[in-house]
């Protein structure tokens, strides 16, 4: 009954006729700086939810829905959240209780305008992926309660920066985002988000045996095809805004997220040769399941008059998650090529018992910020964290850490002139490091968590009014995790990361968007055991300078029609952890169009996109192991959007 209810309630969002809703989409003109947007179904800038200034937000934990702290496991789906913004540098001014390595922040979908919408899309490519969504708005009480919803289903070979051929899943998925606004004083919104993935086949990992990356082989399907994972996301939370009084507001987020795999591999090629020669090991996962409870609540009293404003900020947030990992089963399938593909007979996996292992995090922290209008933004506030890990290993000692830092940080920003404002900052943080790699002994245990810093300074200049330049430089510090010389990932140092980051943003000319960005950095390992442990002293994987630009172009005589270029480009970086090995520089660049159009009297757009138009050769390494994937090959993408 469940499903025919969402199934009639898609029926009459696709019947409806009203205002454009995403046909109009275009990131590039939306963005503010080059640092990162996620739009729909396309991600511009140089950072995203798993890169930012050399290290993951996503992985720390440093995730935020409409600002409010949320402790991600299974991923949230288009039909939940609109996109996502990275506020790092000056975007983090005045941002609540901001985190080192940035924070990615939801935008849920927006409840519309009280009338009736809905959006198809219907997507090819890149390689043998294709699908549809459908997702809209039904005003159930019109002007008071609205319900966002929508529900899709592809064959994914992953997004157009990590798909290969061959690397098929099947993916389904059904969300809502209801809110029910009964005045201007109050607001609360829910989240449902279900997705099912299955049939996923698993993409080969390399590792070499020596000092030298994988040989450069034809690029295809190398899998098995009876290694197919099967993996379900689940969200749920509520949050509600309400103005207490003319001086104070709250804002609340209570929140369960979850990643159950009921079964994945790790399909990995050890002691690679030069002669593409290596030893196939199959790993096999089962029960795998991390799942989250977390929140927040922030209480905030505005006061000020005239040219003054001061907030002051109470806050609470925390998270408890559970995770049971562990019991693998590695089957060795004996020598091979790694670009043979050679098809093996499934073996029989026999599981062992799994680890147990529950973390909670929970802060309390008071802030305070100062607004001079078109002056200066001054912003401090500080946090006291009480950290607890507990393990329970079938095999181990049971484990437990504790640790309760007090972080604290600041940000401000001064207006110099006219067209010129400086920034600042310093930020505290106890952040997540992540799990154990697939080629690691202690593969998919929860690393403890890291007391990091950051800190940064900067100015945005307007050239003109539709163009903005952010320059600024920044360091962080925290934990160096890596696989040790008995194949263990731990904590094997520190880590500081340290550069000069710009942004350009805006339109250069008429009909002219760009997003531009360059990072150029250092990303230096210390510690007392290093040469012992074999790490070299740059961090793997860390590019020196890496740049992108994004730009788009409408027709001036068929403004209907815009063409888009993307190009990002890296340096040479350390391509395995005692840094003998050097991968090679690379650019990749993408081709695409937009077409607008109306569709049986709807606002419709068609886009269509070439990745890796030149076709670049080069091999994807791990972002904190020495484990390599191939990079897709040139790929074609499109889809048509139509507004009802």
């Amino acid at each position: 009954m469940r499903t025919k209810g969402i199934a009639g309630a898609l029926a009459l969002l696709a019947s409806t006729t009203v205002g454009a809703q995403h046909a109009s989409d275009d990131p590039v003109a939306s963005a503010n700086d080059g640092f990162g947007l996620t739009l729909g179904l396309e991600s511009i800038g140089l950072y995203g939810p798993n890169f930012v200034r050399g290290f993951s937000p996503q992985t720390a934990g440093n995730v935020r829905i409409e600002g409010l702290y949320f402790d991600q496991q299974g991923a949230l789906s288009k039909r939940v959240v609109d996109g996502s913004t990275i506020r790092v540098g000056v975007s983090e001014v005045g941002y609540a209780f901001p985190a080192p390595t940035g924070v990615v922040d939801y935008d849920l979908r927006s409840p519309g305008d009280g009338i009736p919408s809905g959006t198809v899309v219907a997507s090819a490519g890149p390689f043998e992926a294709r699908g549809g969504s459908v997702d809209g708005t039904l005003p159930l009480i019109p002007g008071e309660l609205q319900l966002p919803l929508g529900a899709s289903y592809q064959l994914s070979t992953g997004t157009i920066g990590s798909s290969n051929p061959g690397y098929t899943s099947k993916v389904a998925n059904v969300g809502a985002t209801p809110q029910w606004k009964p005045n201007n004083r109050l607001t609360v919104r829910g989240i449902f988000d279900w997705t099912e993935t299955t049939h996923a086949k698993t993409l080969p990992i390399i590792l070499t045996g020596g000092d030298y990356q994988p040989p450069q082989v034809r690029r295809g399907y190398y899998g098995q095809d009876w290694a197919q994972g099967r993996k379900f996301s689940r969200n749920y939370g509520a949050i509600v805004t309400a103005e207490l009084s003319p001086h104070w507001s709250l804002a609340a987020g209570i929140f369960r997220s979850v990643a159950d795999y009921p079964v994945n591999y790790a399909d990995l090629y050890l002691n690679t040769q030069p002669d593409a020669s290596a030893e196939h090991v199959v790993v096999s996962n089962h029960d795998q399941l991390t799942s989250s409870n977390s929140g927040e609540a922030r209480l905030t009293g505005h006061f000020g008059s005239g040219a003054w404003r001061h907030d002051i900020i109470v806050l609470a947030r925390g998270r408890d998650t559970l995770a049971h990992y562990g019991g693998s089963d590695v089957v060795d399938l004996g020598p091979a090529f790694i670009d043979q593909g050679i098809q093996t007979a499934k073996p029989s996996f026999a599981y062992g018992a799994l680890t147990r292992d529950r973390t909670r995090l929970w802060g309390a922290g008071l802030a305070y910020r100062a607004q001079w209008q078109g002056r200066a933004d001054f912003a401090a506030g500080i946090q006291q964290q009480s950290y607890t890990k507990d393990v329970a290993s079938p095999t181990l000692p049971a484990a437990h850490l504790s640790d309760r830092p007090l972080r604290a940080y600041t940000t401000a920003a001064l207006t110099l002139t006219e067209h010129a404002t400086a920034y600042a900052g310093y930020t505290q943080g106890l952040e997540d490091s992540g799990v154990a790699s697939s080629s690691a002994d202690n593969r998919g245990a929860i690393l403890p968590d890291a007391r990091t810093w950051q800190a940064d300074a900067g100015i945005r200049f307007g050239l003109t009014p539709q163009l903005k330049l952010i320059a600024g430089v920044f360091e962080i510090e925290k934990p160096y995790f890596n696989l040790d010389s008995h194949h263990v990932d731990r904590a094997l140092g520190r880590q500081c990361a340290s550069g000069l980051e710009l942004s350009l943003s805006g339109e250069v000319m008429r009909n002219l968007n760009v997003s531009a960005a360059l990072l150029w950095g250092e990303f230096k390992v210390s510690g007392p055991a290093l040469g012992i442990e074999g790490i070299g002293s740059q961090a793997l994987n860390q590019a020196r300078v890496t740049t992108t630009l994004d730009a788009t172009y409408s027709l001036p005589r068929l403004p209907s029609l815009s063409l888009d270029l993307s190009i990002f480009h890296f340096s040479w970086y350390p391509a395995s952890v005692d840094n003998v090995v050097r991968a090679p520089p690379g650019t990749t660049v993408a081709l695409g169009g937009r077409y607008r159009f109306e569709l049986l009297g709807a606002a419709a757009t068609l886009r269509l996109q070439v990745a890796n138009l030149t076709n670049t050769y080069y091999w994807n390494l791990g972002f904190t192991s020495p484990e390599f994937s191939q990079y897709h090959p040139r790929a074609y993408f499109g889809y048509l959007t139509v507004d009802f």
